[in-house]
């Protein structure tokens, strides 16, 4: 099994220990057919690859793919890690994760956003709206997706991990815009807005497959109907902890994106942000798409979208 990606912090350490997601199995023999489980354990650094003798521990059974386990492991005088230990993480241990700790970096294409995104999340004040990001990203059936898919098939951000990248500058953008309007909106406002422009679009991870491929719901659902039901256990979590924010991010994402089909007007500045952050990131990234194949300025096209900017003015002789 290939190693997908390797931190710096990660290369240089002697030894591991810590909680990882299992994102690698893999029986192989060495050259005395002594055998081993290669296994990949990944986090939100990047991931450690190492071999556990078969004949000497136990092989850790029911850990499946993207389980959370606790293990440790050694450099061996081959320079390979050996396992030492490796079973199922307990709820304590999961808990001590920081927030996003357990997004596997390697599932990334983009990994300069993967970066922004762990870092920005773990830097929130709010530990309602770290848990809230907590119970919507880090689960199994969604984090593979969001990591992967585009923001669109042939519209905008329409590579792997496109998605992650508009997200982000969806909410970097809006929160720039409600610091500009408004300076002297609470942080938690702030963050709050940061946490709906990230999460606006995360229904599209049900219409992509865990390779960012179309599936079935690409055509027969709306992502932004999805989108409340992709955030229904961290909408869930607020409800109990800050019904306030719950009910502010779900007016958010029923009102704001400008081909929602929602007819709901916007009672807040954090909404008309977040759908004027979204049209601007999309409109960003086409018209950069439309003027990749031509020589920067004039009209340019890109599918039904007119582009044009005006010819830079000629430099003047000294």
């Amino acid at each position: 099994m290939k190693r997908l990606d390797n931190h710096p912090h990660h290369s240089l350490s002697r030894s591991f220990s810590g909680t990882y997601r299992l994102t690698g199995r893999l029986a192989v023999f060495d050259d005395a057919k002594t055998p081993f489980l290669k296994l990949r354990f990944s986090d939100c650094e990047g991931d450690h690859v190492a071999f556990l003798n078969l004949d000497k521990m136990l092989a850790p059974e029911r850990i499946g793919h993207l389980d959370l386990v606790t293990a440790t492991g050694v450099k061996s005088f081959s320079g390979q890690f050996v396992v030492q230990a490796c079973r199922r993480a307990d709820q304590q241990e999961v808990a001590a994760l920081k927030t996003l700790q357990s997004l596997p970096r390697l599932y990334c294409p983009v990994p300069e956003a993967f970066d922004q995104l762990v870092s920005t999340a773990q830097s929130l004040q709010s530990e309602h709206l770290r848990e809230c990001l907590t119970r919507v990203l880090e689960r199994e059936d969604r984090l593979e997706s969001f990591l992967n898919a585009p923001g669109s098939v042939s519209y905008h951000h329409a590579y792997p991990g496109g998605l992650l990248q508009h997200s982000l500058d969806v909410a970097n953008n809006a929160v720039a815009m409600l610091r500009l309007n408004e300076p002297t909106m609470s942080r938690l406002m702030q963050e709050t807005c940061f946490v709906a422009g990230l999460l606006h679009d995360i229904g599209k991870t049900y219409t992509y497959d865990s390779k960012g491929k179309p599936n079935a719901a690409w055509k027969l659902c709306s992502h932004d109907a999805l989108t409340l039901e992709a955030c229904a256990y961290g909408l869930a979590y607020l409800d109990q902890h800050a019904p306030d924010i719950a009910i502010m991010l779900r007016h958010v994402w029923t009102c704001a994106s400008p081909g929602a089909r929602y007819g709901q007007p916007a009672a807040m500045t954090l909404a008309r942000y977040v759908r004027d952050a979204d049209g601007q990131s999309a409109m960003v990234d086409n018209q950069a798409r439309a003027f990749s194949r031509t020589g920067g300025w004039g009209f340019s096209r890109l599918g039904q979208n007119l582009f044009w900017r005006p010819e830079p003015p000629a430099l003047q002789p000294q």
